[in-house]
């Protein structure tokens, strides 16, 4: 099939789809040739699993992060990792121009937002956020036994900044808000100037955590706008969060990394992991920021295999939420335990109840080729009745 990292065109592909190429196997889906009480389809009978369910990246590492992360283990594992903390951090500072005091490290930007939960409860702060959103925030909230308030999103699931603002002033004393931008599982945006006047007008005990884990798919889109500006201008009542996890490929490795203004940082950073981290997964962040053909090659896969799923829910006639991310919240035409099982009974992993609606789920986009199975799996499960 060629390098793991190459990119199909996306003509190609979806002539590939329509087609019927050779790439997905044998038989025609015109109509279906197995038992309707089976659930198995001929052409996934012992296939590979695709894992369409955690919004990983599919493509894996860049290799030259592998290289690193495997020099690491060979070289210095009996050796903490301080070094290479300050050289993981000296390279964000110079990308996102910002003081390497001001920017925190951690076993995945879970790590940052524990740390800012963490400080939050030492004020016993409320924290208030849109249902759904991500549920790391919560969760370690409730384990310190505090209030968390959620909001449902507004129409076309998108986060309402308004009815959040409104529960937050209704709402007495130190407040942890919590907005995932782009949201997941939604993969909206927020209406940037609706948070930042909400913002100017917070009291200084309304600490602000934004997580920006998929920034890197948005940042081109209409209407989106990272908060690191906000720091970089030393807004003190906000931090925010990324990972390496998603366009970079590094979920197993767990990097990421938080901003705040300078005293923020200095409190946060009081329960961040500070020295407590993977010399491997250093290393491979370092040797990743380095990689721009990877990154490049990682955002080009992203959007051929969105732009194949959206073709395929289109003529499928399945309605999607916009997505500024590597996943896609969907109908699916069923209930989501059904669909969900025959998914796994075809050997498709696809995401869990995140919606208080039935009948939607999220899928994580693969690399172009595994959207190209997963879109004949699609066909097959309408031709079946089942979607």
């Amino acid at each position: 099939m060629g390098h793991p990292h190459q990119i199909l065109s996306r003509r190609k592909l979806l002539g590939g789809i329509a087609a019927g190429t050779a790439l997905l196997g044998t038989g025609g889906l015109s109509a279906p040739l197995w038992a309707r009480d089976s659930h198995v389809l001929p052409f996934r009978q012992n296939a590979a699993t695709l894992k369409l369910h955690f919004n990983e990246n599919s493509l894996g590492m860049s290799p030259k992060a592998v290289m690193a992360a495997q020099s690491a283990v060979k070289n210095s594992p009996n050796r903490y990792a301080d070094s290479s903390i300050a050289a993981l951090r000296g390279a964000l500072s110079g990308i996102l121009e910002l003081p390497a005091s001001q920017i925190m490290l951690g076993n995945g930007s879970t790590d940052i937002i524990k740390a800012v939960v963490t400080a939050a409860a030492q004020v016993r702060a409320t924290v208030i956020e849109p249902d759904p959103t991500f549920g790391d925030v919560r969760r370690y909230a409730r384990g310190y036994g505090l209030k968390v308030i959620q909001v449902p999103v507004g129409a076309g699931f998108k986060t309402d900044i308004g009815a959040l603002r409104a529960r937050a002033e209704a709402t007495a004393g130190p407040l942890l808000i919590n907005i995932c931008n782009p949201n997941n599982p939604t993969g909206t945006i927020i209406d940037q100037s609706a948070l930042t006047e909400w913002m100017d007008a917070a009291p200084a005990d309304h600490m602000f955590l934004i997580d920006e884990a998929y920034f890197d798919y948005a940042k081109e889109s209409n209407g989106y706008s990272s908060c690191l500006d906000d720091i970089r201008g030393g807004r003190e009542n906000i931090v925010v969060a990324r990972t390496f996890s998603k366009v970079y490929g590094m979920a197993g490795m767990r990097v990421g990394f938080g901003m705040a203004a300078p005293e923020t940082a200095k409190r946060v950073g009081t329960f961040a992991p500070n020295y407590n981290m993977s010399i491997a997964g250093l290393k491979a962040a370092s040797a990743s920021l380095e990689d721009t053909a990877f990154y490049n090659t990682s955002m080009a896969s992203n959007a051929t295999a969105k732009a194949i799923l959206l073709e395929t829910l289109g003529e499928l006639g399945l309605e999607h939420i916009p997505s500024h991310t590597n996943f896609v919240l969907h109908r699916i035409g069923s209930d989501l335990d059904s669909y969900k099982k025959r998914m796994a009974d075809n050997g498709v992993l696809v995401g869990r109840r995140m919606t208080a609606e039935d009948g939607w789920n999220r899928l994580s986009i693969g690399t172009p080729e595994e959207m190209m199975v997963f879109a004949r799996t699609l066909r097959a499960f309408r031709d079946n009745g089942w979607v």
